[in-house]
């Protein structure tokens, strides 16, 4: 059967916008979904992580002791799955005296003021049984429908390596039941004194974003379509010979189009944008359309980009939290926290051969007369001032302040070929301002200092090293005294 040039000119552009509207919304969508879902897994995991850092883990595992308390007297454990029934609300009233415990207010109310920052649906503790695989609710920062304290759900199968290394955490999973719905979860653990005690858990839920994704992309098929039958429409009215290159022109664009492609080197496709077709009629109306199209997936890509951006800033925030966390407030240098971090890097260090590595130990003398004399805000001026003429005198090693008056200085490189002339300098520099009479008597700070240096005969670890340093410390604060 032959086809007339007319019929040949509707099916060809038919074929070539359903091959673009089936190809471009088939890998936009997959393209959309995929970062989506990608970057929500990894937000969850982000939060979790910076939750589980910067609660306070003490509370935490009080409100745990409380939990797992009631929780091993209990013989019968009644699951989630009975929610609403008499004998789960009968199990539940033995946590009633948990919820108004003021550890758990305090987490609770904690927990939902960075849950508001967030901008996730829900963050909650849990501690897991791995004997029965049972998840169990410590505190939930929901404002509606919370699972109560002692709230037990069944640990999914995905979940299990978590039993055996509890130091894994729960890594990103997506879950889809009656009760919770569609959500993104992950969990980090919580440490107190080295040892797992609990789990800071986040969930995002995907339910509004998998609706936006269904809604924009039967629009965007919509428009597909549209665009389909007005060029259709066109190819019948066109079938003259001016026609002809103007369609294998498009032809030709349409039959290599792959959608927004970012290994080809972009994000953006331009293929029809480059097409310079003049006709002044139809066809032209066609490569404009086309162009339109094109640009409209660019548009869609742009906004999704600027999604991810906004995800970015949210992490690049966490992160900050987690900084801050490792900070103390009063001096601005590194907190306790910050202090144990770098001594499981030198201990690395050491283990790989470098040894030429210090510990300065200070510690103010007379705090307490301060505080009790001038009051708290004289006693923390003076702290930074011995903060300040540590930071001076050993300009290249890190300072932290790990107690109220003590403050360690962790020596390495040229400080560490100095290490005997910064603490005389140190020693002189209280020594004068013990003596000036300008100052006010609450301002000549007085503190004792002692340091070592690693010694691989006689430490095990860079903590030996810190006690040494401590002795001699204490030998020098009582020099100072008699």
């Amino acid at each position: 059967m032959k086809f007339s040039l007319r019929k040949k000119t509707v099916l060809l552009i038919s074929l070539m916008m359903l091959v673009v509207c089936v190809v471009g919304s088939f890998l936009n969508r997959r393209f959309i979904s995929a970062i989506t879902d990608g970057h929500y897994s990894e937000d969850s995991m982000a939060i979790a992580n910076t939750v589980a850092s910067v609660i306070d883990a003490g509370q935490v595992l009080r409100l745990r002791d409380q939990v797992v308390d009631i929780y091993d007297k209990a013989d019968n454990k009644i699951r989630s799955d009975e929610w609403g029934s008499p004998e789960f609300d009968a199990y539940m009233s033995r946590y009633d005296i948990v919820a108004e415990s003021p550890d758990f207010v305090a987490l609770r109310d904690w927990m939902r003021n960075f849950q508001e920052n967030s901008e996730v649906d829900c963050i909650y503790l849990m501690w897991i049984d791995p004997e029965r695989k049972n998840w169990v609710y410590l505190c939930d920062a929901a404002v509606e429908d919370a699972c109560p304290p002692g709230c037990i759900d069944e640990i999914y199968p995905v979940n299990y390596p978590t039993l055996e290394d509890p130091e894994r955490g729960f890594p990103p999973y997506e879950t889809n039941t009656n009760e919770y719905g569609w959500l993104v979860t992950a969990a980090a653990p919580i440490h107190y004194n080295g040892e797992v005690i609990a789990y800071a858990a986040v969930d995002i839920s995907m339910e509004e974003i998998s609706r936006l994704l269904h809604y924009y992309g039967s629009i965007n098929i919509w428009i597909h379509v549209a665009l389909t039958v007005i060029m259709g429409i066109i190819g019948i009215l066109v079938v003259n010979h001016y026609v002809i290159k103007p369609v294998n022109q498009l032809s030709k664009v349409a039959s290599t189009y792959k959608g927004v492609s970012p290994e080809l080197g972009g994000l953006e496709r331009n293929d029809f944008s480059m097409l310079n077709i003049k006709t002044g009629d139809e066809i032209e109306v066609l490569a404009a359309s086309m162009k339109k199209m094109e640009s409209d997936l660019n548009d869609q890509i742009e906004t999704l980009f600027a999604t991810r951006q906004e995800l970015i800033t949210t992490r690049e925030q966490a992160d900050i939290m987690n900084e801050m966390a490792n900070r103390d407030a009063l001096t601005g240098i590194r907190n306790k926290r910050g202090y144990d971090t770098e001594i499981q890097r030198i201990n690395k260090e050491i283990v790989g051969g470098n040894t030429n590595v210090g510990i300065v130990m200070v510690d103010m003398n007379g705090l307490k007369n301060i505080n009790d004399s001038y009051g708290h805000e004289k006693g923390d001026r003076v702290i930074c001032s011995l903060c300040d003429v540590l930071c001076s005198i050993f300009k290249r090693s890190p300072v932290f302040r790990i107690g109220g008056d003590e403050f360690v200085v962790v020596v390495e490189r040229q400080d560490f070929k100095n290490l005997d002339k910064n603490v005389e300098q140190f020693k002189a520099c209280i020594e004068h301002n013990m003596t000036e009479e300008d100052l006010e008597p609450w301002e000549r700070v007085s503190a004792a200092i002692g340091y070592a240096i690693y010694d691989s005969g006689k430490d095990c670890g860079i903590e030996d090293t810190l006690k040494r340093a401590d002795e001699k410390m204490y030998e020098n604060k009582r020099e100072m005294k008699s």
